[in-house]
């Protein structure tokens, strides 16, 4: 009776935070099963049973449970938004809940201290080099295409968190090697910033994300000031 309670009770406040919108179908249903799963471990430890739910599972639930949350918050607004879901490798583009596009990340890396367990925003899209327009033709400049985003650059977060994107570097390895080059100057600067000022904010987590170039280029082409980025973390085994 008690789980039953705990269940319904949170299915009725979940309902109570969605819109009145079909994209919601899904999100919602998900919610309710993650629910469910939730209350599973304690049915799963009597003795008769002899069985236990690994620790790894119940960190993976929990994570699974929290993005969840987060995305029910930002798929009520009409915003676009990325999910980088670490444990299986991809980033996509959303809003309301639906799924506009996904990247596959070829590999990935986090490295610095700080937490990943919340909702950042971003401080600036990558700046584009746009062509340059010729006497008389300032008017008719062309629209920047999706070739014209960069394929490596790096993407600042408040709260602090830096996202690098590059190329693989059998693909691009100018590109390879100027992301590193950013990266080490990014620490270097932010360990420089902590001499002098210590009491100044961490320059948080550095995420490295290796795309190919045309996702790295989407992903800079959909990317907006402010836009919000929601991260589900690798539970390790």
């Amino acid at each position: 009776m008690g789980s039953g309670w705990r269940t319904a009770l949170f299915q009725r406040r979940t309902l109570r935070c969605l819109p009145p919108s079909p994209d919601f179908g899904r999100i919602f249903r998900l919610a309710c099963w993650i629910a469910l799963s939730v209350s599973t471990p304690a049915l799963a430890a009597e003795p008769s049973s002899h069985r236990s739910v690994k620790g790894s599972d119940l960190d993976s639930l929990r994570e699974a449970n929290r993005v969840l949350e987060e995305e029910i918050k930002l798929a009520s607004r009409p915003q676009v938004y990325w999910l980088l879901d670490l444990s299986e490798g991809v980033i996509a583009i959303k809003a309301r809940g639906v799924e506009l596009n996904r990247f596959p990340i070829i590999v990935w890396r986090m490295a610095g201290e700080g937490s990943v367990a919340e909702v950042f925003r971003l401080r600036a899209r990558p700046s584009v080099a746009r062509p340059r327009a010729t006497s008389g033709d300032e008017a008719s400049q062309e629209l920047i295409e999706l070739e014209d985003m960069p394929a490596e650059y790096a993407l600042a977060f408040d709260p602090p968190i830096t996202l690098f994107v590059a190329p693989p570097g059998h693909e691009r390895p100018w590109l390879w090697a100027k992301s590193h080059l950013r990266e080490w100057w990014t620490r270097l600067a932010s360990w420089g910033r902590s001499v002098v000022a210590p009491s100044q904010k961490a320059a948080g987590p550095r995420l490295r994300l290796t795309l190919s170039r045309e996702a790295a280029q989407s992903l800079a082409w959909s990317g907006t000031e402010g836009m919000p980025l929601l991260i589900k973390s690798a539970v390790p085994p």
